[in-house]
């Protein structure tokens, strides 16, 4: 999900907001496109950027209504990165809007997909720990930003006020090629989630430093 890099970039760090709704989206779209599990999400189709990109809209519109997201801004003003963090009891998707969600996918990638994405949140949400903790559902990094260590320095950001408030957080690393990242920074494997179809995830907890 992240990249680092010896010599890290200058950002600064900020909620995100509705008026980042597009640009986070399209961050989201091409992290995860080709990525080991979400990749498979969204079969092969014309439009299945277009796909993508409607549910990432989605999901980050659920992060800023429910969440606690946050975005990495460049020294020329560009974002970044992109984090989605949910506070204790909070969910990727909000109850409310199950259906909402539900129907787009359907409408975009197709039944057979949608069951198979919704049977994984599924098992992702049974997976997570009973005790109150802040969620890291998504991190990904802008293309053109990559290897500027910009990924882990906004999760750091975050860090930062989990530890204050004396909270553990959660995530699952959908790309293997990022664990050793994370572990470097507190986070100890949990529970592994096998995803039918898609390569074991291996989720991660850190108890607030």
């Amino acid at each position: 999900m992240a990249h680092s890099t010896d010599a890290p970039a200058q950002f600064t760090v900020r909620p995100l907001g509705a008026d980042d709704l597009e640009e986070a989206a399209r961050i989201l779209c091409e992290g995860f496109l080709n990525d080991p599990v979400w990749g498979p999400a969204f079969p092969e189709h014309p439009a299945r950027r277009e796909h993508a990109l409607a549910h990432w809209r989605f999901m980050v519109d659920q992060a800023i209504r429910h969440g606690e997201p946050l975005v990495a801004v460049l020294p020329d003003g560009s974002i970044g990165a992109v984090s989605t963090w949910f506070p204790p009891g909070a969910d990727e998707v909000h109850e409310d809007d199950a259906p909402a969600y539900e129907s787009l996918l359907r409408s975009t990638i197709g039944g057979a997909a949608a069951d198979a994405l919704l049977s994984e949140g599924e098992l992702f949400a049974e997976a997570r720990p009973t005790a109150p903790h802040a969620y890291l559902s998504m991190l990904a990094v802008a293309p053109e930003a990559r290897g500027l260590g910009i990924g882990m320095g906004l999760v750091a950001a975050a860090l930062e006020r989990y530890d204050e408030a004396g909270l553990q957080t959660y995530l699952e690393s959908s790309n293997p090629a990022n664990d050793a990242r994370y572990e470097r920074i507190g986070y100890v494997p949990a529970k592994q989630v096998a995803i039918p179809g898609s390569p074991t995830v291996q989720t991660y907890l850190r108890v607030a430093g």
